[in-house]
């Protein structure tokens, strides 16, 4: 007799992947906490939802951030996730996670 194999909470069914622009002065207006400087995976803040501007997808406050425009972030110290930020020239893609409970 073969047992049945449940399916797992797994992190992976929670990965959202979002694009967001710049506003006209160069703002994403989403927070960025967190990074290897505080022992920590960079992490959205506050969302300002009234003035950012996605192409797809959507940020929620708490989610983890995975990579920036395909580049793996974990370990990154925040000012390189920002610099990394900074210099993307057209909309930013961002893979993300939402923490577990």
């Amino acid at each position: 007799m073969s047992k049945v194999i449940q399916k797992k909470n797994h992190w992976t069914t929670r990965v959202n992947e979002c694009t967001i622009c710049k506003d006209a002065r160069g703002e994403l207006n989403v927070e960025l906490l967190g990074g290897a400087e505080d022992g920590e995976f960079p992490y959205i803040g506050q969302v300002k939802e009234d003035t950012v501007v996605y192409k797809n997808g959507r940020l929620t406050q708490g989610e983890l951030i995975l990579e920036v425009e395909g580049l793996s972030v974990s370990g990154l110290p925040l000012y390189d996730v920002l610099t990394v930020m900074k210099n993307c020239k057209g909309p930013i893609r961002l893979k993300t996670v939402r923490q577990g409970k």
